[in-house]
Order: C-alpha cells, then sequence, then structure tokens
C-alpha cells in the first residue's frame, strides 16, 4: 500500500476567487489573508481589503490532543477589513470555524473549510481541477 493511501486528517481551506479555486492544507500557527501579495493566503478581488482576515491555530476545547482553526475579521492590528467576513451567511468578527462552514470574504470570495480524514488519494482526486497550495510553517505572510 503506499503511503499516499493512508488515511490523514487534514484542514483544508478551499477558496474560489477570480483566480479559480485554490485548496489550502493548513499547518501554521496563524495566516494571513487578504489582497496583499504578502499575506499568506491572497485574495483575488477588488473587494478584499489588503489585509483583510487572521486565521489562528488554536487547541480544541473538547480534546487538548487536537486543534481547531479561528477566524478573525481585519488586520493583526484590529483594524476590521472594509466589506467584512461571513460565516455560513452570518456576519461575523470572530468564529471558530467547524467542518463544512462556508466562509464568505467581502462580496465574491467564497471558500469552504474542511475537517477531514482521508487519503491524500482520495483528496486530490476530489480537487482534481483545484490548484493545490501546500504551505508550511513558515508561510505566515
Amino acid at each position: 500500500m503506499s503511503t499516499s493511501a493512508q488515511p490523514t486528517l487534514s484542514h483544508v481551506l478551499i477558496i474560489k476567487d477570480l483566480s479559480g479555486p485554490k485548496a489550502y492544507w493548513l499547518t501554521a500557527e496563524m495566516y494571513t489573508v487578504g489582497r496583499d501579495p504578502n499575506n499568506s493566503i491572497q485574495l483575488d478581488s477588488q473587494y478584499i481589503s489588503r489585509s483583510h482576515a487572521i486565521l489562528f491555530k488554536s487547541p480544541s476545547e473538547d480534546n487538548p490532543d487536537d486543534f481547531v482553526y479561528q477566524l478573525l475579521d481585519g488586520d493583526i492590528e484590529g483594524n476590521p477589513s472594509t466589506n467584512g467576513i461571513y460565516v455560513n451567511g452570518e456576519q461575523v468578527d470572530f468564529r471558530d470555524l467547524q467542518d463544512g462552514d462556508e466562509v464568505q470574504f467581502g462580496f465574491d470570495v467564497m471558500a469552504t473549510y474542511a475537517i477531514q480524514e482521508k487519503s491524500l488519494d482520495d483528496i486530490f482526486s476530489t480537487l482534481e481541477n483545484t490548484q493545490i497550495v501546500m504551505m508550511g510553517s513558515d508561510s505566515i505572510g
């Protein structure tokens, strides 16, 4: 059996913007999200702030051996984005993300957050037409 067929728990953010769909495997402690090219996750839309949001890795309250990603509207200095973030249709300033959450950045960038136990073969076949972006812990932007 190949190594890629072994099941793994993956935190994935699948983003659909003007550049097309992209999948980000989340592993770092923090990601900056926005229009500026210096962000860890760059979004392609005129309605996105230069520094639109931050994703933080945080220990899970339910299981100390596990973690969740938290989404914060705005930049590291606490300034909110111009057009906000929405999770499952509700505008939020801060949210613990859960498997299957639909995130909207501004008016026209959509994302899906997924926590899945799948083999890499399954993940890659599902995302056949998606640009895959592998990011390490040094991608904090």
